[in-house]
């Protein structure tokens, strides 16, 4: 009998996978049956996330991997093929953001934003769906996009802009990448509480003066709905999910995993 929520026997590659938000999605990946590998460039991270899942009885390994250095993505993929198996799942979580005004910002910026968030993302991708074509497998694919690719964060032009080409880029990469068994979507996540959150809280208190504190976007940020920050094993959840035999006739969509607060 198939089990249509499992991901037992799948190997699950998560950048930025040390902490945060890509520490939670690897969780959720990890609770439905998934060796996970986690990628990231702070390998001290790394270390305690891998061996944190573990202790929670989860397969994980850890590999460094920079997604704007290619050597660093093809060393991930072949580390995680010859410790786990062949990944037949891609979580591309990897990301940063900028809080600058819209007067500041310039080409250095924008080269840091869509190196890791467009093209980095782009890059690790192509690499995996071509290792899954060599080995004659089909697999999922989950671009990590954002709220702000469809709402306004002012403050983050850049941001916004570089997740709106991730959520296209998706349906791009869904139409490519269907003949080969690949499926592929992003979800969209609100305020998930994590460290890259909490910084543009701090971020944002500094800049007013102090006239809206952390704690003031701490109570503010999070969906109305939900009173609170999102967790980010919730949004892993939905990650998972997707990855899933029972989400099969989901393709290329980007979904908005924060709590009701965006409306389309």
């Amino acid at each position: 009998m198939n089990d249509y929520y499992s991901l037992k026997s799948r190997v699950a590659i998560v950048t930025g996978g040390g902490s945060g938000l890509g520490l939670g999605i690897a969780r959720a990946l990890g609770q439905l049956g998934a060796s996970v590998m986690l990628c990231d460039i702070n390998e001290s991270s790394l270390r305690r996330a891998a061996e944190e899942l573990r202790l929670e009885g989860i397969d994980a390994a850890a590999s460094y991997c920079d997604v704007t250095k290619p050597d660093t993505v093809r060393d991930s993929l072949e580390r995680a093929r010859q410790v786990l198996g062949v990944p037949d799942i891609l979580v591309n979580n990897a990301g940063v953001t900028l809080m600058q005004d819209i007067f500041e910002i310039g080409d250095k910026d924008w080269d840091f934003i869509l190196g890791v968030n467009v093209k980095g993302l782009f890059r690790m991708t192509q690499l995996f769906a071509d290792g899954l074509r060599r080995a004659g497998k089909g697999g999922n694919v989950v671009n990590l996009s954002s709220n702000g690719a469809k709402v306004t964060y002012d403050d983050q032009v850049h941001y916004c802009a570089s997740k709106a080409a991730v959520s296209n880029m998706t349906q791009c990469m869904a139409s490519n990448f269907a003949p080969l068994g690949i499926n592929v979507n992003a979800v969209c996540p609100g305020a998930v509480d994590t460290a890259m959150l909490r910084a543009c809280m701090a971020a944002t208190e500094q800049q007013t003066g102090g006239k809206v504190t952390v704690a003031d976007c701490e109570r503010t940020w999070g969906p109305p709905q939900l009173g609170r920050l999102i967790q980010p094993v919730e949004v892993g959840r939905v990650v998972a999910f997707l990855c899933t035999p029972a989400a099969a006739m989901i393709r290329g969509q980007s979904i908005n995993v924060d709590a009701g607060n965006t409306k389309f």
